[in-house]
């Protein structure tokens, strides 16, 4: 116990030092305390949802936090007794068959999909950067937590970089919105999903942001790994910037026109879709939509969860998805609506999502003048493709908040693209006072 809090201490330490020295969290006008004080809430965050998951999962195998953890040992272990086999698993070559499941799988809960996806199974991706994790944390949760939350952060800071003008212009106000809001710190932070791809998403958006500099082809390597990257740790969010990534390149050879451009990109995914559906039947995209949705419904009703907010079963048809996509757009947007089964975490979501669209609505109404077109648009689109996927798929509350984690960033800096800073702080003496 006493070597794993001295681990802990230096790899907090050691972390804010980096933090402190390395040049991308440099912003001109911006102080490194604010992300020094970003990490060491995500840390607090990252103890908080240990302590949440401990007292909700009596079950610890199905408590996200511990079971690719859990597993990761088995994989882990497998080091000492055949470093073959290790990297067979670990890089997922030839690594199927009966001698493997009886060695391996069958001591591990999480390495098989109880509803496994047709495209890609992303629980092997976190075994196995637990498994890597193990080598320098002494099988410490807390360490592995702590490693998560300062990857969140850089992913969060490249997101930083990619629309750097709000930094700029916002300084503090951008570092609380983007990173410190409820959502954002706490599901970015902790052994999840979640950091790992705001790591790879960050590193997208700014490396296509930076695909028409004189070193394009750098940027070009760092885009496509952050895709594959993404693709193996939730391949939705890949769907979402596929019309963004079209129409954001196409400006490079047309550069008017922009309104166009995304709309076009939008129709082109979707004739895509709709051809590569019947292409190859099992990838059908709405039936994906329509399968993924209805294993939740199923597994909600199965473990009795109280934030099922819609257990219709639709069919995997795109007729049927096509009809939902209003509502299902809507929910991403509003849900978890409290009801009197509500839990505290729903009530401060539900007032999280009251806070952005009061927010949204103050930026639009204090707008400014001839604001950036290009990025505006870019987010609109990639938001809203983000939602409307989450929407139809997703119709359990609680796993919605976290999934839609990826897009809230964006939409705090939508709204600081949108205001006139001069405006805001003209008219509102508290608002000047916070924004400098």
């Amino acid at each position: 116990m006493v070597i794993e809090y001295a681990l802990i201490t230096l790899y907090i330490i050691g972390f804010l030092f980096i933090i402190q020295k390395w040049s991308l969290f440099h912003f001109t006008g911006l102080s490194k305390r604010w992300l020094q004080l970003a990490f060491i809430l995500k840390v607090m965050a990252g103890f908080g949802l240990y302590w949440l998951y401990t007292a909700h999962y009596p079950i610890r195998s199905e408590a996200d936090i511990f079971k690719y953890f859990d597993d990761s040992e088995v994989l882990f272990n497998s080091f000492a007794d055949s470093k073959k086999h290790f990297f067979q698993m670990l890089f997922g070559i030839d690594c199927e068959g009966q001698e493997f499941r009886e060695l391996y799988y069958d001591k591990m809960t999480n390495w098989y999909k109880t509803f496994d996806s047709q495209v890609f199974n992303n629980n092997r991706t976190m075994i196995r950067v637990n498994g890597l994790m193990r080598f320098v944390s002494n099988g410490s949760y807390h360490i592995h937590s702590i490693i998560m939350s300062f990857l969140g952060l850089i992913g969060l800071t490249l997101l930083l970089r990619a629309f750097k003008t709000v930094v700029y212009e916002y300084k503090t106000i951008a570092i609380v919105l983007v990173l410190l809001l409820p959502s954002t710190l706490l599901w970015t932070s902790g052994n999840l999903k979640e950091p790992l791809l705001f790591l790879f998403l960050g590193g997208a958006f700014w490396s296509l942001k930076n695909l028409n500099t004189q070193r394009w082809w750098l940027y070009l390597l760092v885009f496509v790994s952050c895709l594959f990257l993404i693709f193996i740790t939730k391949y939705y969010i890949l769907l979402a910037l596929f019309p963004v990534t079209i129409a954001y390149v196409s400006g490079f050879w047309i550069k008017n026109h922009i309104t166009v451009r995304y709309i076009t990109a939008i129709l082109l995914c979707v004739v895509g879709a709709f051809v590569f559906s019947y292409v190859k039947p099992d990838l059908h995209f709405a039936g994906l939509i329509g399968g993924k949705r209805n294993d939740m419904i199923r597994h909600a009703q199965e473990m009795d969860a109280n934030s099922l907010f819609d257990n219709k079963i639709i069919e995997r048809e795109w007729t049927a998805v096509l009809s939902n996509t209003p509502k299902a757009l809507w929910n991403a947007i509003i849900q978890p609506i409290p009801t009197k089964n509500s839990s505290a975490l729903h009530i401060v979501a539900f007032a999280e999502n009251l806070f952005v669209l009061v927010f949204l609505a103050i930026c639009t109404l204090y707008r400014r003048a001839g604001p950036n077109k290009e990025t505006i648009w870019f987010i609109i689109i990639y938001v809203l493709t983000l939602y409307i996927i989450l929407g139809l798929s997703t119709p359990v509350a609680g796993a919605l908040v976290r999934y839609k984690t990826p897009g809230l960033p964006l939409v705090m800096i939508l709204g600081l693209l949108i205001a006139g800073k001069e405006k805001l702080t003209s008219k509102n003496p508290f608002l000047k006072r916070i924004i400098r």
